[in-house]
Formats: structure tokens, C-alpha cells, sequence
């Protein structure tokens, strides 16, 4: 049986077979991964792989090739699983074409997180034109075009994420509690290996307890079930996350650290633009990007770094519907300019109408967090398990570094606002959004269709923005 909404009402969770979508949108979905994937390799034949910090990453590849306990090349947050990937592609192609061995590799697995982002909505999204649409939507955001394929920590996140989510999903909702127990297991070992890909894994297990103990208060599994699937899913997390963070203290004591807090506030991003858009913001529809040039006190500055200039979630969504960083079609070594026409035009399009987009998640955020908070009072107003876990993951994700912004500095300068950052997050956020559609137009028989519809014309228009 899966959770699926009620007509009209988000989140709610009412039994429903899950196989409602049948062959044609098995054949949606993997005409979707399929152009996913082409996709994919058509940027890291362009070069895009090429980004954010790779001699960086590159040297920490030397660098654990050197020395297996290499993992850590510039801080605490770093983790070694790309490199591990960058590593096998020197030894599979001879170090001819290694990381772009390492950028395919990460291509497939991020096809693999859609692959199952796609079946965990089939236990809470009862319309397959919305589930499908879902998928279509978080797997084309520029986003996540350019993050899948960058050799960078952020292509390996998604995949342990999604897999961890599923495997929870899975263990809260089995009639067997033998299979219940085997997805627990699924769903630890998918942490354990996000433990050696993203740091922000640490915080995961967090999220997997309140779902559990949710899931339990709604009496949808008994406290028995519940102990049995935390201590399976969480315990092992749990510990390899603290002892993959000891060893990286470790490896840099006396070392200044680079990313640096002032708990008193740094005053380079206030609350006021953490949380408020700002009239100035608008100037995002023109679909600015990183290294745009503004003459600042006779000096040349990026727009996009300067404090207090954009809100938070101006930058947030211009780096969403946006290549911002102009990788794609050549990354760090295209002799272009940073972005021609007519991808410059696609781009301001993206940007304008993923505005609807952004403002409905946004709402569906607060709608689950509202929802959240009055289940504490009233157990029956528990989400369906699917949203309850994906959404409490996705919040676990983002909130750590969300709520660090005002205290961090460098913010603006060194880019922290980038959504590479928090793909994951976004994934969650996303289908938090289809979720929430699915319980208020159930009534309607063409409106899910319609909708869905929508975003695979807005997945056309993402594609042709990065498409050189």
C-alpha cells in the first residue's frame, strides 16, 4: 500500500496502489533518464566538466594516487569520493581521459538518483503526469546539469542521497518486517557512502530519526519497528560520519581553517538579506552571471559578490535557472565569451518564468513545515511517509548551511549562495512542491496533465539555455 493525497488536501496520507502509471510512464521516465544522460554527455564533451576549483580537485586526485589517506585537500568539509572516482579514471583510460571517465561515471549515477526520486513519488504522488513531471523538473534545472557532470564533490551527492531516502521510505512502509529491515540496512549503507561524498551527510542521520519517530507517533509502524529500523539505518551513519569528520580534524590541527565563522555576525549578509527580496533584486531577470564586471569605486568587481547588492533568494534562484557560472560549453578553458546569444536569451527566459516556479516551492516549503508543526499537536496530520522523509532530509541539508550564512565569511565573495551546494535540497524541495499539487488537483483530471506538460516545455528551455 502506498501513501498517496487526498482530493485537496497536500500531504495527506490515504492508501493507493502506487502501479496507477503503468507503461507509459515507464517509457516517460526512461525516455526522461535517457535524454538526462545524453545530455550529460554532451556537456562533458563541451568541456563543462572542467569548473568550480579544478585544480583543486585535480591536485587532490595526485594527491590520493600519491597517498591512499589522502582525503582532505583544502578543509574539514571536503570528503574523497570524487577523488576516488578521478583516480580509477586515471587507471581505466591510462591517464589519458580521466576525469572525463570520472564526469560520465557521475552522469549515470545522478541518473540512477532520478531513477529512484522517480519510484519514491510513486508512494506519495497518486498522478503519474505529476510524477513524471517531477522527475522531468528537478533533473533538467540548470542546477543540476552542470552539477552532475563538474568534477566536484557535488556530482556524487545525489545519488546516496536518493537512495537513502527510498531505502527509508521503503523500511517505513513494507507489510514484511523482513523487508522492512533489509531497506533499513539499504538506506545505512547509502549514508555510510554519502559520509565519503558530501559533508553535509553528517546531518542526515538527524533527519532519519525524526522520521522514524513521526512515523511512529502517526501509528503507521510500532516502537519495536521503529528502534529496529533506526539502529539499522542511522547507528552505522552515525559513527562513520564522526569518525570520517575526527580524521579531518585531525589531518588539519593547527591549521587556520579556511571556511572561518564570526558568531557575532560578519555583517557581509544580514538576516534582512538572508530572508527578504529587495527591489533591486529584479535586476536578476536579465539573467546576470558570475563574472559579470560593474565598475565599483574606479575598480572592476563581479556584480554578483558584492555584499548586500542581491538577497539571498534572488541569488539562490538566478543560480537554479541559470548556468551562473557559465561552465557549460567549456568550463574553466572555453575561449568564448562568457555567455553568447542565444543562450544569453534562453537564460533571461529561464530565469522569468522559473519565478513561478520558485514562488510554488517556496509555498509548498512552508505548507510541510506547517504541516510538520501541527502534527506535533495532532499525529493524524502526519505527512505521508514519502513526504515526511524526503522532505525532513532535504531540510537537513539545507537549513545547516541556510542558517550559517550571516556568520560565515566570504559569503558573497566566494560563492556559498550557489545551489550546487544544495542539489539535494532542491530535489527534496521539488517534489515537496509536486506532492503538495497532486493532493489539490486530484479533482481535476486535466490539470495534472497540463502541469506536467508545463514543466517538460520548461525542461526544453533549461536544456537549450546550456546547449553551445
Amino acid at each position: 500500500m502506498t501513501p498517496t493525497p487526498s482530493p485537496g488536501v497536500p500531504f495527506a496520507a490515504t492508501p493507493a496502489t502506487a502501479a496507477s502509471g503503468g507503461r507509459g510512464e515507464r517509457r516517460a521516465l526512461w525516455l526522461i533518464l535517457g535524454v538526462f544522460v545524453a545530455v550529460g554527455l554532451h556537456h562533458i564533451h563541451s568541456n563543462t566538466l572542467f569548473g568550480q576549483d579544478f585544480d583543486l580537485h585535480s591536485r587532490a586526485t595526485e594527491l590520493l594516487m600519491q597517498d591512499s589517506g589522502n582525503w582532505f585537500p583544502l578543509d574539514f568539509t571536503n570528503r574523497p569520493l570524487i577523488y576516488v572516482l578521478g583516480a580509477a579514471g586515471h587507471w581505466l583510460t591510462h591517464g589519458k581521459a580521466p576525469f572525463e571517465l570520472a564526469a560520465v561515471i557521475c552522469v549515470l549515477l545522478n541518473a540512477l538518483a532520478l531513477y529512484f526520486a522517480h519510484d519514491s513519488t510513486r508512494r506519495f504522488i497518486a498522478s503519474p503526469w505529476l510524477r513524471i513531471g517531477a522527475v522531468a523538473f528537478i533533473a533538467f534545472l540548470p542546477a543540476t546539469q552542470v552539477a552532475a557532470v563538474v568534477y566536484a564533490e557535488d556530482a556524487v551527492g545525489p545519488l546516496p542521497f536518493a537512495l537513502a531516502a527510498w531505502g527509508l521510505l521503503r523500511s517505513l512502509e513494507s507489510v514484511s518486517i523482513r523487508a522492512s529491515l533489509g531497506y533499513a540496512v539499504l538506506a545505512g549503507l547509502a549514508l555510510c557512502a554519502g559520509d565519503f561524498a558530501k559533508f553535509l551527510f553528517i546531518v542526515q542521520p538527524l533527519a532519519g530519526a525524526v522520521a522514524i519517530a513521526l512515523a511512529w507517533r502517526g501509528q503507521r509502524i510500532s516502537w519495536r519497528r521503529g528502534v529496529a529500523i533506526g539502529a539499522l539505518a542511522l547507528l552505522a551513519p552515525i559513527l562513520t560520519g564522526g569518525w570520517i569528520q575526527l580524521r579531518a580534524e585531525r589531518h588539519f590541527a593547527g591549521v587556520p581553517k579556511h571556511h572561518s565563522f564570526a558568531w557575532q555576525g560578519t555583517g557581509e549578509m544580514t538576516w534582512a538579506d538572508l530572508l527578504l527580496v529587495k527591489p533591486s533584486d529584479r535586476r536578476i531577470l536579465a539573467a546576470p552571471g558570475y563574472w559579470d564586471i560593474v565598475m565599483i569605486n574606479g575598480q572592476d568587481e563581479y556584480a554578483l559578490s558584492q555584499n548586500h547588492d542581491y538577497s539571498y533568494p534572488a541569488l539562490l534562484h538566478l543560480g537554479i535557472y541559470t548556468d551562473v557560472l557559465d561552465y557549460a560549453g567549456g568550463g574553466q578553458l572555453k575561449d568564448l565569451p562568457p555567455r553568447p546569444e542565444p543562450q544569453k536569451s534562453w537564460s533571461r527566459w529561464a530565469v522569468r518564468l522559473g519565478v513561478l516556479s520558485s514562488v510554488s516551492i517556496f509555498l509548498a516549503v512552508l505548507a510541510f513545515v506547517a504541516r510538520m508543526a501541527a502534527a506535533l499537536v495532532k499525529p493524524r496530520l502526519t505527512p505521508a511517509n514519502g513526504v515526511l522523509v524526503w522532505g525532513l532530509m532535504a531540510l537537513a541539508w539545507y537549513l545547516p548551511l541556510f542558517l550559517s550564512f550571516p556568520y560565515l565569511h566570504h559569503v558573497y565573495e566566494w560563492g556559498y549562495w550557489l545551489p550546487r551546494l544544495v542539489i539535494p535540497a532542491l530535489w527534496g524541495f521539488g517534489l515537496l512542491f509536486f506532492a503538495a499539487a497532486d493532493g489539490r488537483l486530484a479533482p481535476h483530471r486535466r490539470l495534472p496533465a497540463l502541469l506536467a506538460c508545463l514543466v517538460l516545455l520548461q525542461a526544453v528551455l533549461h536544456i537549450r539555455s546550456l546547449w553551445y
